[in-house]
């Protein structure tokens, strides 16, 4: 989400024209089909499911990039920063096309998600590694198992945060972000990893839902899970589960990923990339109106 400070050596990175701002601009086209699906068509539309599984990658990406502009980002409160300003800008546009008031607290952005999870990665990075220098013990500031430990209780407590608000993707986002950025020499091992979160955080979802909706965490519901997954496609109770297990897939352009931040224009691209979010929902909504979707 952040252009790059400095070059870096230390990964080997394929050879490949997908820099960043390619991987931006992929991210919103993928996002901008999901939101055409979600918004302007009927879920009983043919293309319907298939636009909503080809969203399903976009916010992958978003994350993954997340986990790289932490690690690049010359200024670490700028960047929060542009992400709660863009959470607020977003949030009358995001409640518009939901059906709600735009100054409706029902809908939390993805922006909001995607500041918890920025915010997680600072706790137990430079945050405590500030406040170790401060203190005069620069040998766990460069420490990161003492980081980690120093900054975990702020790191549940984003985590929490975007639970307890339910925001867009919640939890799930924060937790994703976490483990890219945890993960980041070890690209394959992170893709992994996020394919373990998706399958637990939606499959067990499945597994202790009865036909209700309901949750009882005391059981596993596996014939529940077989049925209602590979059985019942068109489920309306499961139909987010069952498509966010493709999100997985968006390793594929992420893992050809060069490293690189693009060209010329990156700073355009940038902000092209913060703004396209709400601009993008106000024509949206502006479309549902004029064809009286709501």
């Amino acid at each position: 989400m952040n252009s790059h400070s400095v070059s870096e050596n230390e990964l080997r990175r394929p050879s490949t024209p997908l820099n960043a701002d390619l991987l931006k601009t992929l991210a919103m086209i993928i996002m901008l089909i999901d939101h055409i699906g979600a918004f302007l068509m009927d879920p009983g539309d043919p293309y319907y499911r298939t636009l909503r599984i080809i969203g399903r990658l976009a916010f992958p990406i978003f994350c993954f990039l997340m986990a790289e502009g932490a690690h690049f980002t010359r200024s670490m409160p700028k960047y929060l920063g542009r992400l709660a300003a863009f959470a607020l800008i977003s949030t009358p546009p995001y409640n518009l096309v939901h059906g709600s008031p735009w100054y409706s607290c029902e809908n939390i952005n993805v922006f909001f998600t995607l500041f918890l999870g920025l915010a997680a990665v600072c706790s137990v990075s430079r945050l405590p590694r500030e406040v170790f220098r401060k203190l005069g013990r620069p040998g766990l500031a460069d420490s990161r198992a003492a980081c980690l430990l120093a900054g975990l209780p702020l790191c549940l407590l984003c985590y929490m945060t975007a639970y307890w608000l339910d925001t867009d993707y919640g939890e799930y986002g924060v937790a994703a972000i976490l483990l890219f950025w945890l993960l980041r020499k070890r690209p394959v091992a992170a893709w992994i990893g996020f394919s373990a979160l998706t399958v637990f955080f939606f499959g067990f979802f499945i597994a202790v839902s009865d036909a209700y909706g309901v949750t009882s965490y005391s059981y596993m519901n596996l014939y529940n899970l077989v049925t209602e997954f590979f059985m019942k496609p068109r489920s309306e109770l499961y139909f987010f589960p069952q498509i966010q297990l493709y999100a997985p897939l968006a390793c594929i352009p992420c893992l050809l990923y060069n490293g690189q931040k693009g060209g010329k224009h990156s700073r355009i691209v940038q902000y092209l990339f913060y703004a396209f979010y709400p601009v993008h929902l106000w024509c949206l909504w502006l479309i549902q109106l004029f064809a009286g979707i709501q």
